[in-house]
């Protein structure tokens, strides 16, 4: 009895259950984040900023690394240290799963969605909604029908991937778009517009803007509020028809939005995800929470 416990307390120098299940699911997982991230064959377009998620798939990387190699004995001892190591490794797998193929929170910096998002606000973005990009690739996978016109999509800033972007699309891969004189037209279509109030904000340096709020109507009847300043860019003139695998984006806050009519169409393997919720909205010139807000959809 005594032989049988020494020898099955000596640690096996080989691989273990635990020792691979570890390191291939750090190494998987770090790939697989890696590959959202980053496109093969797509040159670059200007600066790029290094991404959380970047970083931390490169962690996870060297990790797994790090655990797969043999002598690695550190997951077969007992004791409370590995117990917790454990746990940990489970919660983190589960986060990092949800934020990266399910869920993710996102927080509205500007005021280019502004009257429909305000700055502060913090949302959930669908990234099931269309589908998932193949790692490493432009192709997009069980992406269905697509964004729809009037979708509040967050996308990868085509000039800077590693920024997220959230604007409104107006515009299909075919689609002709005309915006002319505070006025959009879609395949020759007007767009309508109702309801004309005053809206007054402050921007992100605190400076009073006097708009004009709208409720604009896409010809497929998706209806939502933007926002024409008074002393507004109303001769900025857009006209172009949206390339395949593209879309047209803008910002409810017409005259303060750095959206398609600036920079371009947005590559469809560069959406992110689906905004479909608020969940916090915080103002900060107040101080305090914007109740009313709380769990509202996003339209």
């Amino acid at each position: 009895m005594a032989r049988f416990r020494q020898t099955h307390d000596q640690p096996d120098r080989g691989w273990t259950p635990k020792h691979l299940l570890h390191g291939v699911a750090f190494l998987l997982t770090g790939l697989l984040m890696l590959g959202s991230y980053i496109v093969v064959g797509e040159p670059d377009s200007g600066e790029v900023s290094l991404r959380w998620g970047v970083v931390a798939a490169l962690v996870m990387i060297g990790w797994a690394i790090l655990v797969l190699l043999p002598g690695r004995r550190f997951l077969e001892h007992r004791n409370p240290l590995v117990e917790y190591y454990d746990a940990m490794v489970v919660a983190v797998a589960v986060a990092l799963a949800v934020r990266t193929f399910m869920i993710e929170p996102f927080k509205i910096p500007s005021g280019s969605m502004i009257p429909t998002l305000l700055v502060g606000d913090y949302l959930f973005v669908n990234k099931m909604a269309y589908g998932h990009r193949a790692p490493f690739m432009k192709t997009r996978l069980f992406q269905g029908e697509g964004p729809r016109r009037g979708d509040v999509v967050v996308f990868e800033y085509p000039r800077d991937p590693g920024k997220d972007y959230i604007k409104r699309v107006v515009g299909l891969p075919g689609d002709r778009i005309l915006y002319e004189g505070h006025r959009l037209y879609i395949n020759n279509v007007p767009v309508q517009y109702q309801g004309r109030e005053g809206y007054s904000y402050h921007n992100e340096r605190n400076q009073k803007i006097e708009s004009d709020r709208y409720l604009e109507r896409l010809p497929d009847a998706v209806e939502y509020s933007v926002l024409w300043q008074r002393d507004g860019l109303s001769s900025m003139r857009t006209d172009e028809v949206v390339p395949e695998g593209h879309y047209f984006v803008m910002g409810d806050n017409r005259d303060n939005s750095n959206d398609s009519r600036f920079w371009g169409f947005v590559p469809g393997h560069r959406l992110v995800g689906k905004a479909v919720v608020l969940f916090w909205s915080w103002d900060m010139q107040q101080g305090a929470v914007r109740w009313d807000r709380l769990w509202k959809a996003i339209q």
